[in-house]
């Protein structure tokens, strides 16, 4: 009320005073007129700015509130015995980390416990590690017949899809997927990068032109996977068990292999360039067409029948040498 007084009295016969004070008398009761016209319709414009900052400011307040109210939904009916009941919540999930970058963080550490929580394999002491062909072939056998993930556990399959496709949150986050099985899913061009996956099973998985750099990889199985054109740039995969895996096109620099299994795996076009290869087993693997320069190997490294590795562009690391991997891309041959 003394704002509006203010403009409508004293105001316009200060501001006609300063801006005009030589007005003729018979002219200066319109010119206050004006003048007071044109604040007032400038008090009014304020006003409305100021009541549309409130409005936004309760639909912003009331939409937060949705949004909490619907990831509690979802979070609760995780726990349900239905597994439809938990596909939806793990899409619904999906659509709030869509609406709420905020909540993208929070989204995608709860679905990394949700397929933690079902689907935990056996410890890495407890589970066999055959070294000889016999008991490989046995082993590609009995994962061939595992039924895939999307039936044997379609809620973590959609979890796993989710988690695959989300969007980036606003702060760096590493997706917790350690010790988990996932043999025979599908993941094809999926997004983990920075991922920790160590001690999985992902035995047959489908991740063609999957983002795996810089993933923690330590002790993983990927015996029959398919990783054709997956980016496995920098990525840690130190005794990873690979048996007759795709890795057509995929790239491999800078990758630490020290000690992985890559009997019988498929290699056409794959890049190693700079990969740690010591102890690595490639028994069985063509290497014809893979590119394998500055990658270090050592005698303990197994390579195919005929394979000469320096020739290859391989070079002879000591046993005690650290891993080979750069701190930069830029350092990678293009």
């Amino acid at each position: 009320m003394v704002l509006v007084a203010f403009v409508t009295v004293v105001a316009p016969r200060l501001l006609l005073s300063w801006d005009a004070p030589s007005t003729p008398a018979a002219d200066r009761a319109k010119a206050v007129n004006d003048i007071r016209t044109t604040l007032l319709q400038g008090l009014a414009g304020v006003a409305l700015l100021i009541g549309a900052y409130f409005t936004w400011r309760q639909l912003d307040v009331s939409r937060q509130g949705q949004i909490t109210q619907r990831f509690t939904a979802a979070v609760e009916q995780l726990g349900s015995t239905s597994p439809e009941v938990r596909i939806g919540a793990v899409f619904a999930l999906e659509r709030i980390a869509y609406d709420s970058p905020d909540d993208r963080g929070p989204i995608a550490e709860v679905l990394c416990s949700f397929v933690k929580r079902n689907g935990l394999v056996v410890p890495l002491g407890e589970r066999p590690v055959p070294r000889d062909e016999g008991h490989k072939g046995e082993l590609a056998r009995t994962h061939g017949g595992e039924e895939p993930l999307s039936v044997r556990s379609p809620d973590r399959q959609a979890a796993m899809t989710v988690l695959g496709r989300r969007a980036p949150a606003p702060r760096h986050q590493e997706l917790r997927l350690d010790r988990i099985d996932l043999r025979r899913a599908r993941l094809a061009f999926a997004n983990l990068a920075d991922a920790d996956r160590h001690y999985c099973d992902l035995s047959d998985a489908g991740l063609t032109g999957a983002d795996l750099r810089r993933a923690d990889l330590t002790g993983i199985w990927l015996a029959g996977a398919v990783l054709i054109n997956a980016n496995l740039h920098q990525a840690d995969l130190r005794t990873a068990v690979l048996w007759h895996a795709r890795l057509d096109g995929a790239d491999l620099r800078a990758t630490d292999l020290t000690g992985a299994d890559l009997t019988g795996a498929v290699v056409k076009g794959a890049r190693f360039e700079l990969a740690d290869l010591r102890g690595a087993d490639l028994t069985g693997t063509d290497l014809a067409t893979a590119s394998l320069t500055g990658a270090a190997g050592d005698a303990t490294t197994i390579w195919p029948a005929g394979f000469d590795a320096a020739a290859a562009g391989v070079v002879t690391a000591r046993d005690d040498a650290p891993p080979l991997r750069p701190q930069s891309s830029h350092d990678l041959p293009r």
